[in-house]
């Protein structure tokens, strides 16, 4: 078995069908870092790898933050709107195809505000659950700049003129303005937030994982092509799917009226 990886500012924990993965910056608003976006990006491999776990859930520490994006301030530690010379990838983009890549469902769990480059996250993520007094948004107008290293996210997500009205007008909107936006699936009261996390984690893993993993990944993929490229890649890959353990098992357990006990392969 591997080693596991050392986190610092990211903390990963197995919940049963879930791995927990927390930015670990509650003193700072759970802001991003280097170090932050790299520690993230190999929490989700790492939990690909944990026996069991079905989904990956994304939060931040503490009842306040989610994450409010990346620190304005250069530091030691890095900052999101600096790239050193001759450095092609910027850390945000990294960590950004790393979850599009990940093998499992990823929920954003939105205990607090999500700002910026923390709003980009919540976007990345395939479901999201949030807290009823969290505010979002993206207020880089304000300072001169613009949300563009989230937009690629935003737009995937966001309908375009409110998407036009959350980079333009530089506001913080309430959840239950977010999930109008389709930004949040979910929006629920902090008492009920783990709940109603835990319920939608339990409903991803009902499913057959490969069906999951490739279906995600296609989503992502036929979003970026016509619709004869993405007909073309759908004749493709669904006769593969078709050759999975997991298909076999669960048309096997339909013509047999029962639960289909998943393989994963």
């Amino acid at each position: 078995m591997s080693t596991p990886p050392t986190f610092t500012q990211v903390s990963v924990e197995a919940r049963g069908a879930a791995c927990r993965v927390t930015i670990d910056r509650a003193a700072q608003h759970n802001t991003m870092t280097d170090v932050v976006m790299q520690e993230l990006a190999a929490a989700l491999l790492h939990a690909e790898g944990l026996p069991g776990v079905r989904a990956i859930v994304l939060t931040g520490a503490g009842d306040k933050t989610f994450c409010a994006g990346g620190a304005l301030k250069a530091t030691a530690e890095g900052s999101p709107f600096a790239l050193e010379p001759g450095r092609w990838d910027h850390p945000v983009a990294e960590l950004f195809r790393a979850m599009d890549r990940c093998n499992l469902p990823i929920v954003a769990r939105v205990n607090g505000g999500a700002f910026g480059g923390g709003l980009g996250l919540v976007c990345a993520c395939d479901f999201a659950v949030a807290v009823d007094t969290a505010m979002l948004g993206t207020t880089e107008a304000r300072v001169g700049v613009f949300p563009m290293m989230i937009l690629p996210l935003l737009m995937r997500v966001v309908p375009r003129r409110r998407l036009l009205e959350l980079c333009c007008y530089a506001q913080r909107y309430t959840a239950a303005q977010a999930q109008q936006m389709d930004i949040v699936n979910e929006v629920v009261a902090a008492d009920q937030l783990d709940a109603a996390v835990d319920a939608l984690v339990q409903r991803l893993a009902a499913n057959s994982p490969v069906a999951l993993r490739i279906g995600r990944r296609a989503i992502g993929a036929m979003t970026d092509l016509s619709l004869a490229d993405a007909l073309n890649l759908a004749q493709a890959v669904l006769p593969v799917l078709a050759q999975s353990e997991d298909a076999r098992e669960g048309m096997k357990a339909f013509a047999e009226r029962r639960a289909p006990v998943w393989p994963g392969r």
